[in-house]
């Protein structure tokens, strides 16, 4: 089977989309299929990726939102027709860098199924491509689009998660396989309207590597203190991530604890103000703050925390759970999705109620740290994470796309998706996108994701 996905956020960029892509690309390689990564790029390609396209912002050419091309933001761009036409001159096919090598490589390739990971832009195109070759189009709903979260952060916000979350259920009845990482976001969609079949199909993980690391190695090497109680985190250090709420709980911990320290791994905006608790509670000797590791190290972090800690209300699966799982670290974090459809509570981690404070958060730390069933926790971690080893994973996904290809030959009605009501709800994406364009970059990584149209990338 030859797959093209279809994402924007991509390596070397970090998060769950990313991981997710990469992951299922390599993996469904190896079951021995063909798979084509199409993203996007603020600079021209590098011809030594194998495996991945990806097209370059240009200053010159035709839009996806033909209205956005003469007033939207220098952010990056799909240099494609507002109707996502596939007919291109032959002067734009003589340039690398245009439009038209693009459709080349896409058609070189041939592809069978058409996998795609957001409803706009590249989306957009992908879906009207899919409907006029006649392919399987598969959509996963990676991200929570209306969170109160971040309209805490971010006024004006609303408009824009609104019309991007109408789109995305929209989106879906166009499609024939819908794809929802955990079951509780398929019972959100379905509440939602999507009208289809959902398929759950986390992204998988590799739980040999994981299971492997060398936890007192990476504390000696960071001069971690072997009898140390390591309090965990690992992930982007960003506002929705709830960084905030997870430091003042682990300070909170760490002043009645004096045997504990915080290991916190990534990089991100909140960097600096968790920092600077730690150092105002006089605790800055116990914070072991890294930054962005290695690949190489990430499974030797795990290996080194005795409890993973969690925050976040608004992850769609949270891979760094499964993760340090799979390292035999029990997680404690907030009901949620993400977390409630990954820790067993009371067997594999605890789950606090998603309005517990961070005096709940460190009293529920406190608890564990005395339980006498830690070891116990530690083993049905490591077991409930064979339950998303990446070749069960993507075993489960070719199973979404023999479905989809099904589903599309007994298809009556396959419409036009750039008809109504979908153009309507492109509009309506971009039309909020340019209101909030002028947005200081500094507030882009408050947004529930990073790549709604027109904002830049951010690590």
């Amino acid at each position: 089977m030859k797959i093209v996905h279809f994402t924007h956020p991509f390596a070397p960029l970090i998060g769950g989309i990313e991981s997710s892509v990469a992951t299922f690309a390599a993996d469904l390689r190896a079951l021995g299929h063909e798979v084509l990564v199409v993203t996007t790029s603020p600079t021209p390609a590098n011809d030594s990726e194998s495996g991945i396209l990806r097209i370059p912002s240009l200053p010159d050419g035709v839009r996806l939102f033909t209205e956005v091309a003469e007033t939207g933001p220098k952010g990056v761009r799909l240099c494609l027709e507002k109707d996502a036409d596939t007919s291109i001159d032959d002067d734009k096919r003589k340039n690398p860098d245009s439009a038209g090598s693009f459709y080349h490589s896409i058609e070189s390739f041939a592809p069978d199924v058409i996998h795609v990971h957001q409803p706009f832009l590249l989306g957009r195109w992908a879906q009207v491509y899919a409907w006029t070759r006649g392919l399987p189009l598969v959509f996963t709903h990676h991200t929570l689009y209306d969170r109160e979260e971040d309209r805490v952060h971010l006024d004006g916000l609303a408009a824009l998660e609104a019309a991007a979350r109408e789109l995305a259920i929209v989106y879906s009845d166009f499609c024939d396989g819908l794809v929802a990482p955990t079951p509780s976001i398929a019972a959100l969609l379905r509440n939602q309207g999507a009208a289809g079949p959902i398929s759950v199909v986390p992204t998988g993980i590799d739980t040999a590597r994981f299971a492997s690391g060398d936890g007192a190695g990476f504390r000696q090497r960071h001069g971690i203190p072997a009898d140390a109680f390591v309090v965990g985190h690992l992930g982007r250090l960003i506002p929705a991530k709830r960084i905030g709420y997870l430091t003042e709980a682990i300070v909170t911990f760490l002043t009645r604890a004096p045997e504990a320290v915080a290991l916190i791994c990534g990089e991100g905006e909140m960097a600096a103000p968790l920092a600077d608790a730690f150092h105002e509670a006089g605790l800055s000797d116990r914070l072991f703050l890294l930054g962005r590791l290695s690949e190489g190290e990430i499974a030797d972090a795990y290996a080194a925390m005795d409890v993973f800690t969690f925050a976040s209300l608004t992850d769609t699966q949270g891979l760094v759970l499964t993760e340090a799982m799979a390292a035999g670290v029990p997680v404690l974090a907030l009901r949620a999705t993400g977390p409630q459809d990954v820790v067993v509570d009371g067997v594999s981690g605890r789950l606090l109620d998603p309005a517990a404070t961070p005096a709940d958060f460190a009293h529920a730390l406190a608890a564990f740290r005395d339980s006498p069933d830690r070891p116990r926790f530690a083993a049905e971690a490591r077991r409930r994470s064979l339950d998303f080893d990446r070749r069960v994973c993507a075993e489960a996904l070719l199973s979404v796309y023999e479905g989809a290809a099904i589903r599309l030959r007994g298809r009556s009605d396959h419409r036009d998706p750039r008809q109504e009501p979908l153009a309507a709800l492109h509009d309506r994406v971009a039309a909020e996108w340019l209101r909030l364009a002028s947005l200081p970059p500094s507030l882009h990584a408050l947004l529930p994701t990073r790549w709604f149209p027109g904002f830049a990338p951010r690590g």
